[in-house]
């Protein structure tokens, strides 16, 4: 299946989320290593991966998975973009 193509006007927004999704990552545990993908799936505009270090701790994890979560789920209802972010560990 292709990917659904985007205006440019969508393709830069989707950009700009992304790089304040990574830049929250960041801020909440800067040793987290982020994955940005772009699925075929029809509902899907990008996913992010987040893989935090081996050592954090429980309630960082936790931390972060609800940080990531809230801000996709932002996105979604200020812009329509649908980001499907997870927290692997």
């Amino acid at each position: 299946m292709a990917r659904k193509r985007k205006s440019l006007n969508q393709q830069e927004l989707l950009d700009v989320k992304l790089s304040e999704l990574a830049t929250l990552v960041k801020d909440c545990s800067a040793q987290s290593r982020v994955e940005i993908s772009f699925p075929c799936y029809e509902d899907e505009d990008a996913a992010i991966d987040v893989y935090p270090p081996l050592d954090a701790s429980e309630e960082d994890v936790r931390r972060l998975e609800v940080a990531v979560g809230e801000r996709c789920n932002d996105i979604l209802v200020d812009t329509g973009l649908f980001i499907v972010g997870a927290v692997r560990t």
